[in-house]
């Protein structure tokens, strides 16, 4: 229930003091070192999908980029991970797609790629669900008979674990979780995600109290940072986020569990350093639908710029198929 003018009024007052004096302080988890950036010379920008829009609530209507397989009765929509772009999941989208076991579709999340309206924010907490929900319509158009799995790779499988719950969970028929980020306090989340990430954690906290009032005034604030090396930028990285946008893909406590009772996999390698990939397994331990594949020296970006991936996620999408 929203609070009542007079104590909206109070809170935003009160919040302004608060929010202001938080302004300049940073989290507690500083940068102390970077990913494994050598797998991005992978990416062939001359072969990539040309980029396509669909129809949501709000303009400009997002993009994506389409991988078509051959007979292929699956299809799977796959989120990216934090700082990036769909052009990263190019590698493994092709990969999959040329083995004829699903057609793939990767979004570019609001917010990110080359020319986003407000880069780094969204317009309110949640729009990543809403946008998937409306970006499911249109790929129902495009495979009607298709049977559909949901994806994504860190950040993104946070998204996609935060949207498959109740009662948009019973949307897809399997999804596919690719070193996902479960939050910050998940036994799977190293600190700083492995010194990746500065989280302002001072901001976050307050930011977190004031939305829960309902008080979204301050929600454009950046609450995160990113660290990539001059060598890996070409400008079109996402390096800030907004609170409206890391609380979009931050699940909640135990999100895990109230995921709908589907086919699911959980892929992670053993050299992520933003993830405790060995934490996964007793995560999804009581769920008899969920399988976790552990790819053993495989860094978080090899996940999906490398091969490792491949095997398993195909051989899984081939069972998927046969039982459905």
């Amino acid at each position: 229930m929203d609070p009542s003018p007079t104590r909206r009024r109070t809170l935003q007052l009160g919040g302004t003091a608060l929010v202001a004096g938080l302004a300049g302080c940073l989290g507690d988890d500083q940068p102390e070192g970077t990913l494994d950036f050598d797998g991005l010379d992978r990416l062939n920008e001359s072969s990539l999908p040309s980029r396509q829009n669909y129809r949501t609530d709000e303009r400009p209507f997002p993009t994506y980029r389409r991988y078509d397989a051959d007979d292929a009765n699956i299809v799977l929509i796959l989120l990216h991970t934090a700082v990036f772009d769909s052009r990263i999941l190019q590698p493994l989208a092709t990969a999959i797609s040329e083995t004829g076991v699903a057609h793939v579709v990767t979004p570019d999340l609001r917010g990110h790629g080359p020319n986003p309206n407000t880069r780094g924010d969204l317009s309110y907490i949640g729009q990543f669900q809403d946008d998937l929900r409306q970006l499911i319509d249109s790929v129902d158009l495009m495979y009607p008979d298709a049977n559909l799995v949901i994806g994504g790779h860190g950040t993104g499988g946070g998204i996609v674990v935060d949207f498959a719950a109740p009662p948009t969970g019973s949307l897809a028929d399997g999804y596919l979780l690719l070193a996902p980020y479960l939050g910050p306090d998940a036994p799977t989340t190293r600190q700083a995600l492995g010194g990746w990430a500065n989280f302002y954690g001072d901001r976050i906290v307050m930011l977190r109290v004031l939305t829960g009032f309902g008080l979204d005034d301050y929600s454009g604030m950046t609450t995160v940072e990113f660290d990539v090396p001059q060598s890996a930028r070409d400008g079109t990285e996402t390096l800030e986020h907004t609170y409206r946008l890391m609380a979009s893909y931050t699940p909640d406590e135990g999100a895990v569990n109230e995921m709908v009772d589907v086919p699911t996999l959980t892929v992670a390698g053993t050299a992520d350093v933003t993830i405790d990939a060995a934490a996964y397994e007793p995560l999804f331990a009581d769920r008899e639908t969920a399988r976790v594949e552990l790819l053993d020296g495989v860094s978080h970006l090899d996940t999906v710029l490398g091969d490792d991936a491949v095997g398993p996620i195909v051989d899984w999408l081939r069972a998927l198929r046969k039982s459905l």
